[in-house]
């Protein structure tokens, strides 16, 4: 039985588009913005096991502020590898794909004087923020900006002490193999309807399936975001950085979000935002209420930095 997506787009929902690269068919979407001038463009980093359709919501409402978007399937992840694809990738893999469809955004952008902004949720958060620190296009970036961001996993939603000192070997020697994590649907949203449409999202987005070299490599990416010295000597400085979290998400802790900005991010323009009540997927699933305060501050926090010329 099929749930039925609980949102109803303003704008016209784009077909789904497929590129070849390095191995792979990935499936993208283009959104334009719903107005006449183009304030920037938005490109979607997503989360563990998401895909585009998870997202419209989101690519919509910047659609009606002014703002283009652009969003890629992950190889490992939604229509861009399907069935015993679904969680196959790895470190190098990550971003260098993001560095192909982030180059083509920006050489695209810059043609029409139109900055682009990264964004990032949950997994994709973290892949962010660490493309801030050693991404190859990093300076071209207008700003960075996550919800979620998996820096560190909430205590409930942690693994086995035993399984997390045996990870690296795990990862290093079965790295494709592949494991459900069941990860309690409960925590990423607290909107019935959204759930109930993720639970019955088979096989695109659960069960929550990855191998074990992308969880490994995810949480080590997190770890590297709270080792100020690598941050601070790594991260870059003239970029603004907005990182909005709901206080009640038990998939990634909020308290590590805290903790990024107020001690371990070296950037001058670094903004927290703590939505009261919220859970994990907090611009995506969750309810009215905790999306619309958290796209309140996402949208103006834009408007605030694209430049002049933008404008």
């Amino acid at each position: 039985m099929s749930h039925p997506y609980p949102y109803s787009c303003t704008t016209a929902i784009p077909e789904i588009q497929y590129e070849e690269y390095n191995g792979a068919r990935f499936a993208y979407v283009y959104w334009p913005a719903a107005t006449e001038q183009t304030k920037g463009c938005i490109f979607v980093v997503h989360g563990f096991c998401e895909h585009t359709k998870l997202n419209n919501r989101l690519m919509d409402q910047l659609a009606l502020k002014g703002y283009e978007s652009f969003m890629f399937d992950q190889r490992g992840s939604g229509m861009t590898s399907p069935g015993r694809l679904r969680g196959l990738t790895n470190e190098k893999l990550v971003f260098d794909d993001l560095d192909h469809f982030l180059l083509k955004n920006l050489e695209r952008c810059a043609a029409n004087d139109i900055p682009v902004f990264l964004f990032g949720h949950s997994m994709g958060g973290g892949i962010v923020l660490n493309y801030a620190c050693h991404g190859t296009y990093r300076s071209r970036v207008a700003g960075f900006s996550t919800t979620g961001p998996l820096i560190e996993l909430h205590a409930s939603a942690k693994p086995m002490w035993i399984t997390e000192k045996l990870s690296p070997l795990l990862a290093r020697c079965l790295p494709n193999m592949r494991i459900d994590t069941k990860l309690n649907l409960d925590g990423i949203s607290s909107d019935p309807a959204y759930r109930a449409f993720l639970q019955h999202d088979r096989p695109l987005s659960t069960p929550l399936i990855g191998s074990l070299r992308q969880i490994y490599d995810f949480l080590q990416r997190g770890k590297a975001l709270l080792d100020e010295k690598y941050v601070k000597d790594h991260f870059t400085r003239d970029k603004p950085v907005l990182v909005i979290h709901g206080t009640r998400d038990t998939v990634n802790d909020p308290a590590a979000s805290k903790r990024f900005i107020d001690h371990v991010c070296p950037a001058p323009d670094r903004t927290l935002k703590l939505v009261e009540g919220a859970r994990h997927s907090i611009l995506s699933l969750e309810k009215d209420v905790f999306f619309n305060e958290a796209f309140d501050c996402f949208s103006a926090w834009l408007d605030q930095h694209v430049p002049a010329s933008s404008a």
